[in-house]
């Protein structure tokens, strides 16, 4: 399937439809932020890691691209970004598309998108349905606002780029105060989670059941 192309306040993305695409009809939004060694300004070197499986399914899958110079935001980039608060503009937007379920505009972030996501459900967790952080970080004090917010963490347990430390203590944190988090964690996997991530069966639906 193609992916179609389009940009707001200057951040270009790439998005796709589902089959028999309908108008009249809100459908959920899944936004997918990428890893570091996809940025640029090319629109396809981000169109990898998984986004792919997002299509030919019930929803509006939207990938925005970094430009090469500038990051999501995050624990390793300083907090809130130029590119983040474009991002948090774009889901703004399309919330108020006709097509747009409001309710349902999820968040997959892999690497330094996930890094970015798990600010901007910190940040913003109004904005979002559901996030799925794949093989990211954070300060797991920035969590605790999140025990409600419904996520879903992946990470490989022999990941050397980011390691799944933080995010083990989080999911720790968040089953001592019964926060609806899931946290899976692979074994003899590193830092391509996202492969087995967007392999289990539940995920999609667990994210599209989500309000």
């Amino acid at each position: 399937m193609n992916w179609d192309s389009d940009s707001h306040e200057g951040l270009p993305y790439r998005f796709s439809l589902p089959p028999g695409y309908d108008a009249r009809t809100r459908y959920p939004v899944v936004i997918y932020l990428h890893g570091s060694a996809e940025r640029g300004n090319d629109g396809h070197a981000h169109l990898k890691n998984g986004v792919d499986r997002l299509q030919g399914k019930e929803l509006i899958a939207v990938a925005p691209q970094c430009p090469r110079h500038d990051t999501f935001g995050g624990s390793w980039y300083g907090g809130e970004s130029e590119t983040q608060r474009k991002v948090v503009a774009l889901v703004r937007e399309l919330g108020r598309r006709r097509s747009v379920d409001p309710q349902r505009v999820s968040i997959i972030g892999y690497s330094m998108g996930a890094i970015g996501a798990w600010s901007m459900i910190e940040r913003h967790p109004e904005l979002f349905s559901a996030a799925v952080p794949i093989a990211g970080d954070l300060h797991p004090e920035s969590a605790r606002g999140l025990t409600q917010f419904p996520i879903w963490a992946f990470h490989g347990a022999d990941d050397h780029l980011v390691s799944p430390e933080n995010t083990r203590k989080v999911a720790a944190w968040m089953a001592e105060r019964g926060g609806i988090f899931r946290y899976t964690e692979f074994p003899a996997v590193g830092h391509d989670s996202w492969r087995p991530a967007f392999d289990t069966p539940d995920l999609l639906p667990w994210l599209l059941s989500q309000k």
